[in-house]
């Protein structure tokens, strides 16, 4: 497995290309890289990545990309890693919305609940990436409190 940390201002640029080149949005990340997991492998190279939209005192998961060759257990490891990251930026809620049933017994196991839109925090239904998914078809809406 390769090292996982905390992205930094240097990761930016390599953080945003790996996002674009996945089509996935890379708005904002400037202004949060610090509220981003990176997993490398041995060359430097990012493999995988996560971050945490912060809003107010609550974080909304997203930007969730791995590659090819990420094992489950990294993958684990990579949202550990988040979860303990939103320990440490002291936020009381964590939501995450996915479009895949079989990853809600996974996201269970790390400590999630399913809950309807109706259920969620008006700053995170204002949360720049939950606007974009707000007409994702089969969005599942979860959240865990982090203590």
């Amino acid at each position: 497995m390769g090292e996982i940390r905390i992205a930094t201002e240097q990761d930016i640029d390599k953080l945003k290309g790996f996002l674009d080149k996945s089509e996935v949005s890379s708005t904002g990340v400037e202004s949060m890289i610090d509220h981003f997991i990176l997993m490398e492998d041995e060359f430097g190279s990012v493999q995988a990545t996560l971050g945490i939209e912060k809003v107010e005192l609550d974080g909304l998961l997203r930007s969730l990309v791995v590659t090819s060759n990420i094992k489950q257990t990294e993958i684990l490891s990579l949202f550990k890693s988040a979860i303990s990251l939103a320990k440490h930026k002291e936020l009381r809620e964590l939501y995450l919305v996915t479009n895949r049933e079989a990853s809600v017994v996974f996201f269970t196991m790390l400590g999630f609940t399913q809950l309807e839109k109706e259920e969620i925090a008006e700053n995170i239904l204002q949360a720049e990436h939950m606007k974009q998914l707000e007409n994702a078809e089969n969005a599942i809406y979860m959240k865990t409190t982090i203590n």
